[in-house]
């Protein structure tokens, strides 16, 4: 009646878009459990990379590595935002750890 326990529609085409950076041939044949696996994979990764480059931000005296990393920073949080619309709760704090991260560094 008023939509409680409705499960919100999920656009697979652009969550596998948003993984691969490409249309997938056949995207409904990619359950939304194995998207979600890919998607927290991804945003690991990603945030991996970014709290290894926030660190050497923080301790290199070498210009040239700081501004890299400070670049790889934000490449990387572009990607984990771009997955924002499709991730659960802890995928979303991942992000926003990575955000924080970042904010830390500067």
């Amino acid at each position: 009646m008023f939509g409680f326990g409705k499960k919100k529609k999920i656009d697979k085409v652009a969550w596998a878009e948003a993984i691969f950076n490409k249309t997938l041939k056949n995207p409904d044949k990619v359950s939304e459990e194995e998207l979600s696996v890919y998607t927290t994979g991804m945003l690991q990764q990603y945030l991996r990379i970014i709290l290894e480059s926030v660190n050497i931000v923080k301790t290199t005296r070498n210009e040239e590595t700081r501004q890299g990393r400070v670049d790889l920073c934000y490449t990387n949080l572009e990607r984990m935002q771009k997955l924002e619309p499709f991730c659960n709760d802890d995928q979303k704090a991942m992000i926003l750890q990575a955000e924080t991260a970042i904010q830390d560094m500067m």
